[in-house]
């Protein structure tokens, strides 16, 4: 029997191994009780079997999310936090326009606002 190579043994992974989700950029970012400024965040939020995970940052670890909607309904909301860190409020419309609140740990910095479009992947 001839043994197929790794990387064709990752592409036939089964339909429910493979993970779908959105691919986000926030283009405006607005301090609470301040003013607006251009931005220029991607995140990636993967949906899968074992869950949601979130992906916030470029080179950070991904974040369990919990989602506050059915995947299937208009808005689609997920909440994410970890321990001594900020936590955030990403809500996605049928459209894709997506709404995401980051709010510190720290009580004396202030929570963003940031405005974007999110893309199903």
């Amino acid at each position: 029997m001839r043994q197929l190579p790794l990387i064709a043994l990752c592409l036939l992974a089964p339909p429910a191994m493979a993970e779908t989700g959105y691919s986000c950029v926030f283009t405006v970012a607005c301090e609470a009780a301040g003013g607006c400024e251009p931005a220029a965040i991607e995140i990636e939020i993967g949906m899968g079997e074992d869950g949601i995970l979130a992906f916030l940052e470029t080179d950070a670890t991904p974040l369990p999310a919990l989602s506050l909607s059915d995947a299937d309904s208009s808005p689609f909301t997920i909440a994410t936090t970890a321990p001594g860190v900020e936590s955030d409020l990403i809500t996605i419309h049928a459209d894709g326009t997506a709404l995401r609140s980051r709010h510190p740990a720290n009580p004396g910095s202030p929570a963003f606002t940031y405005f974007g479009i999110c893309e199903e992947t």
